[in-house]
């Protein structure tokens, strides 16, 4: 796999300086044109969906809490 990847940025460069030093000259002898793509409207999906009804709310109460004592020696 590395063998390939070198073999690749040789030919890379060697192309590269043919087109530097005019050795090698690329004319565009046709203009081009990207292809016309027509899009259609979609439809999403439809869901129905049957959930718990949570019901929110407060209320008092009394909780007793514990003390703490630190005693330095």
């Amino acid at each position: 796999m590395k063998a390939i990847g070198g073999v690749l940025i040789v030919i890379l460069l060697i192309l590269a300086g043919g087109i530097a030093t005019g050795f090698i000259d690329l004319q565009r002898t046709q203009a081009g044109s990207l292809p016309e793509v027509q899009v259609k409207p979609g439809e999403l999906p439809k869901y129905e969906a049957s959930v718990a009804k949570v019901e929110v709310g407060t209320r008092n109460e009394t909780v007793q809490v514990p003390t703490v004592d630190v005693k330095k020696p």
